[in-house]
C-alpha cells in the first residue's frame, strides 16, 4: 500500500511539474526559433549588400533584432503555453473525450457495467466515475479526469458486448486503479500539450490538417499533403512541430510501463481474481484497434492496450509503443498473483 501512496504522490507532483515546465521550455524554444529566423534574414540581407557572409556581423545584427522584440514576445509565448497547460490540467478530459468521439453511456444500455463499477467503488470507498462508450466493436478502454471526483471510464462497445462479467469487472477495476493513482491527470497533461504543438505545427506548415479526408486517395492511402505557400507560416509550423518532436521522448520517460503494471496489480487486489484480468488482457490484445483513435497515437498511450495500427514516425520517436508492457510480462505477473487468492472462496 505504501508503494501505491508513493505512486499517487509522485503523479500529483509530476503533473504540476509538467504544467510549469511547458511554458518555460516553450518560451526558451520560441526565443531560439526567433533568433534562427533573424539569422537567416540577416545573412540574406548582408550577402545581398556585401556579396559575402561575415558571420560575426550577422549574429550581432540578429541578437540586436531579437532583443528589440523579445520584450513582448517572451510574455506572449509564455502566456500562450501557460494557458494551454492550464486548459490541459482543467479541461483535458473533456477535450480528449471530444477528440475520441466518446459519448456518455446510459445506464439502460449497460446495467451490468454500472452495477460492477458501483460495487467496486463501494468496496474501496471511491466516488463512482462516469461511464462513456466508443461505438467500436474492438476491445479497449481508458480513463480520463484530473481528479478522482471528476473522472470517467471510456469503454468500447465491443468490450461491453464480448467480455464475460468477471472479465469486464477486471477491466473496470484496472481503470479505477488508474483513477485512484491520478494517472489520467499525468497522462492528459503530456498528451494535450504535445498534441497541441504538433497539431498546430502541422496545420500551419501544411495550411490545414494533413489528415484531412481529401488527402486520402481512392485506395485509402495518404497522399503527400500540399505545403503551405506562406513562408512565414511554414517556418512557424516547422518550429512548432520541431518543439513537439523534441519533447515527444518525454512520454517514454514520464509514462513508464509501471503505470500499467501498478494498475494490473491493484485491479487483481480489488477483484481478488487475477485470472479474470489475465483472460481479459488476452482477449483485448487480439482485437485492440479502435478506428476512432487512428491517427491519435497520443490518446492511444492512455488505453489498456495500444489501440492503433502500424506505428507512425511520431509514435516510434516518442516510444509510445513501449509505454505498454509486453502482454507476456503482464500475464506472468498476474499468474504469480493467482496463488495469493487460491484459498479465498469466491463471492
Amino acid at each position: 500500500m505504501a508503494v501505491a501512496y508513493e505512486h499517487i504522490t509522485r503523479n500529483k507532483r509530476r503533473s504540476l511539474l509538467w504544467a510549469a515546465l511547458f511554458p518555460l521550455s516553450f518560451a526558451l524554444f520560441l526565443w531560439t526559433g526567433t533568433l534562427g529566423c533573424f539569422v537567416l534574414l540577416a545573412a540574406w540581407r548582408y550577402f545581398q549588400r556585401e556579396n559575402v557572409w561575415v558571420w560575426k556581423d550577422v549574429l550581432v545584427s540578429s541578437f540586436v533584432s531579437v532583443a528589440d522584440i523579445w520584450i513582448w514576445l517572451l510574455p506572449l509565448g509564455f502566456a500562450v503555453a501557460a494557458f494551454w497547460a492550464w486548459q490541459a490540467l482543467k479541461q483535458g478530459d473533456k477535450i480528449i473525450l471530444s477528440c475520441a468521439g466518446a459519448r456518455e453511456l446510459p445506464r439502460r444500455e449497460a446495467a451490468d457495467a454500472y452495477e460492477l463499477l458501483e460495487n467496486l467503488c463501494l468496496s474501496g470507498g471511491d466516488i463512482v466515475p462516469r461511464l462513456y462508450v466508443l461505438d467500436d466493436e474492438s476491445l479497449n478502454a481508458f480513463s480520463v479526469g484530473s481528479h478522482p471526483w471528476a473522472a470517467g471510464i471510456v469503454l468500447s462497445s465491443g468490450l461491453l458486448h464480448k467480455l464475460p462479467r468477471a472479465e469486464l469487472e477486471a477491466v473496470l477495476a484496472h481503470e479505477l486503479a488508474h483513477i485512484r493513482n491520478y494517472d489520467p491527470r499525468d497522462m492528459s497533461m503530456l498528451v494535450m500539450c504535445l498534441g497541441f504543438f504538433t497539431f498546430a505545427g502541422e496545420y500551419l506548415f501544411f495550411g490545414r490538417d494533413k489528415d484531412d479526408e481529401e488527402y486520402f486517395d481512392s485506395n485509402g492511402r495518404i497522399r503527400k499533403p500540399p505545403v503551405n505557400p506562406n513562408l512565414l507560416m511554414m517556418y512557424c509550423g516547422a518550429l512548432l512541430m520541431a518543439y513537439g518532436y523534441l519533447l515527444a521522448p518525454a512520454l517514454r520517460y514520464a509514462l513508464s510501463a509501471s503505470y500499467e503494471m501498478q494498475a494490473d496489480a491493484q485491479a487483481a487486489l480489488m477483484t481478488r481474481h487475477p485470472a479474470a484480468l489475465r483472460r481479459a488482457l488476452w482477449r483485448i490484445h487480439q482485437d485492440s484497434r479502435l478506428e476512432a483513435l487512428d491517427g491519435m497515437s497520443l490518446i492511444g498511450v492512455m488505453c489498456i492496450e495500444r489501440p492503433s495500427g502500424p506505428a507512425r514516425l511520431f509514435e516510434r520517436w516518442c516510444g509510445a509503443g513501449k509505454i505498454h508492457p509486453p502482454l507476456e510480462t503482464r500475464m506472468r505477473a498476474l499468474n504469480d498473483m493467482d496463488g495469493m487468492f487460491s484459498n479465498i472462496p469466491a463471492d
